[in-house]
């Protein structure tokens, strides 16, 4: 990764997934906040202003993954925050909808670590060089 450690934040309702993600993340040398809902991770994306977002889709708290998403790119449309999808959910309606609220890329659940890593990487690489 870069020298500066990225910050990403993590939003999963399931703590162990969570910890996982988090847990891949900080070993790829990233400073990482967490949320358990939607409203947790609005908050937090306002707090921290990541860099990379991972969200889950299926979240109770009366916010879906989705409308998050469409939630943080309303709140950052001056920036290219990427947010990638991260799904137990398979459908092809439910990807298109993840994509249609702002995220960049939908991964499905269960998710290798290599990917989990190389998909942070290549997003992060991204938003750097968009940003530059």
């Amino acid at each position: 990764m870069t020298t500066s450690e990225p910050t990403v934040l993590v939003v999963d309702d399931d703590p162990e997934i969570r910890q996982s993600v988090m847990d891949i993340l900080r070993r790829a040398g990233c400073r990482v906040v967490e949320a358990a809902d939607g409203a947790a991770a609005i908050a937090a994306a306002v707090a921290v202003k990541p860099d990379l977002v991972f969200l889950d889709m299926t979240m109770p708290g009366g916010m879906d993954g989705a409308q998050v998403a469409a939630e943080i790119r309303r709140r950052f449309a001056e920036c290219a925050m990427p947010m990638v999808a991260l799904s137990a959910c398979t459908e092809a309606t439910d990807r298109a909808r993840a994509i249609e609220a702002g995220c960049s890329l939908y991964l499905t659940k269960p998710c290798a670590p290599s990917r989990i890593r190389e998909v942070a990487e290549d997003m992060l690489r991204m938003s750097t060089r968009g940003s530059a």
